[in-house]
């Protein structure tokens, strides 16, 4: 296993406890149906072939007139390069055999009882994507989730560390075989939340520093699925006090506002928020939507028009409480965002 792969597949474990808060549930064993066991890994039945996945989760809550959401996780975590249109080809490939694996013609009464469900696709990329990727993406509804803002330096660097780690000499034979071990055991410890127990993998000293490094950069830490008025999901990246911020309210007014320095980085702020500055949530932006709004001179009236007409108003659910779903919303007003930018 090279560095990248390695690096993406904790990558994904962190992303699923991030996630969790949206009710995303991963599926850990085979179903007798569509998802079965091949090789010591999961693979699940598509019209042509089957498809071995890491991360494949399915959401809590489902609308009414849709099937059950079962949505597939790809972390990218590569050194320098965005991801291209390529992981995103293999994306529409998989979505596109799997979400066809259907037929009536032959099923008994039983089998057409059997619970269906429509299949998503997300990439994950600490690098961000490339135009063309975008682009293809948005054309065939492949979800695209930037981790290239400041906002996930630490956890990126937490990963980065440990793979270094494993990768002394190259993550490979008998190495390569303790980092799948390892990979197994920091799973369960997240799916069981041991964030604050007595971690130690192997009585290595300096590998389980790390690990709890990388523990505490998260263990406060949820990640909202926001859409808005456009194609693009948005991570909001928030911690425990926004959260219960969002149980006594969960439809907020909110201000959007960036610096110079860093404009990419997009930060939401409420009543609470100006004067608690541990209460925190913030942003990255598309490339797309980015380029856009510093292609024009009129910096400040574009960004006023994205923030109105494209950004609007952020919608997700979440399991505030873990047990229940609530339907959050954060309406952009500019009027509280002039107040926190320009006073």
């Amino acid at each position: 296993m090279r560095k990248g792969p390695a690096r993406g597949a904790l990558l994904e474990i962190v992303l699923a406890k991030l996630i969790e808060v949206n009710g995303y549930e991963i599926i850990r064993n085979e179903d007798g149906r569509e998802i079965e066991k091949r090789n010591n890994n999961l693979n699940i039945k598509g019209r042509g072939g089957y498809h071995q996945f890491d991360t494949l989760g399915r959401f809590k809550i489902t609308p009414p007139f849709v099937y059950p959401f079962r949505l597939f996780v790809e972390a990218k975590f590569y050194a320098e390069n965005p991801v291209g249109i390529d992981k995103v080809r293999m994306g529409v490939g998989i979505l596109e055999d799997v979400n066809t694996n259907y037929s009536t013609v032959d099923l008994d009464d039983d089998q057409l009882s059997i619970e269906r469900y429509h299949y998503h696709y997300a990439i994950f990329s600490t690098t961000g994507f490339s135009e063309p990727a975008q682009r293809f993406a948005l054309a065939h509804r492949i979800h695209l989730v930037d981790l290239s803002g400041k906002e996930y330096c630490l956890i990126r660097a937490s990963i980065y560390n440990i793979v270094e780690y494993f990768s002394v000499n190259g993550i490979e034979d008998k190495v390569r075989e303790e980092f799948l071990e390892f990979k197994k055991w920091i799973d369960q410890a997240f799916e069981n939340t041991l964030l604050n127990a007595n971690i130690n993998f192997n009585n290595d000293i300096k590998l389980t520093t790390m690990i709890e490094t990388l523990f505490k950069r998260i263990e406060n830490k949820v990640m909202y699925l926001a859409t808005i008025n456009s194609p693009f999901i948005v991570p909001l990246l928030s911690n425990d006090l926004f959260n219960e911020l969002l149980k006594r309210n969960p439809h907020q007014t909110v201000g959007i506002k960036w610096h110079d320095d860093e404009p990419d980085k997009w930060i939401i702020v409420t009543e609470a928020t100006q004067s608690n500055n541990d209460i925190s949530i913030s942003f990255t932006l598309s490339n797309l939507l980015r380029d856009y709004l510093l292609s024009s001179d009129n910096i400040n009236d574009i960004a006023r028009d994205i923030k109105e007409k494209r950004i609007g108003t952020f919608v997700f659910l979440a399991y505030l409480d873990k047990i229940n779903p609530t339907l959050c919303t954060l309406k952009f007003n500019w009027d509280m965002t002039r107040k926190t930018v320009l006073k």
